[in-house]
């Protein structure tokens, strides 16, 4: 009976010893817990934190497809006003074109002017020649007038005196 009370004792000791080992365990298990809960915690103020700056992105990235949509707005904008200003200038071309067929035979008609301006010029030339020309013929005259008219007023006066003289 000895022995089996000495084995009992083994027993209970062994058993007092598998306690001890499963307080242990189970001290090890709620240190396990905490730091789990402390890490969960962390983890949900670091998921806070991610869901705050996911907020921002979506605010910024919102804020990016609106400029974005400005700008593709504002690139259409130029496009059209570039198309515009194509056909504009096709037209000016076309005026200008016109204009330089105007200004070709306003220079032909300048030039023709031109001639006849030069062959104005040379009767112009011609006439004054004949004019001047004229005046030396008249002025020569004028002496003869003068000189003819004082003849007549000295042949009136010796007919008057002789007329006197019957």
């Amino acid at each position: 009976m000895e022995k089996i009370l000495q084995q009992l004792l083994e027993g209970q000791k062994q058993l007092f010893e598998g306690q001890k080992q499963l307080f242990e365990g189970q001290k090890q298990l709620f240190e396990g817990q905490k730091q789990l809960f402390e890490g969960q915690q962390q983890l949900s103020a670091r998921l806070d934190k991610l869901e705050s700056k996911a907020d921002g992105l979506e605010i910024t990235l919102k804020e990016n497809v609106d400029v974005t949509k400005g700008l593709r707005h504002w690139a259409e904008e130029l496009n059209a006003q570039l198309h515009s200003l194509g056909h504009n200038m096709t037209r000016i071309e076309g005026k200008v074109s016109q204009l330089d067929v105007k200004v070709d035979q306003l220079y032909e008609r300048v030039g023709q002017l031109d001639e006849k301006l030069d062959k104005l010029d040379d009767r112009l030339a011609s006439v004054e020649r004949n004019v001047a020309r004229i005046d030396g013929t008249v002025y020569s005259m004028a002496g003869d007038m003068t000189f003819l008219l004082r003849k007549t007023g000295e042949h009136g006066e010796a007919i008057m005196h002789l007329s006197r003289a019957k």
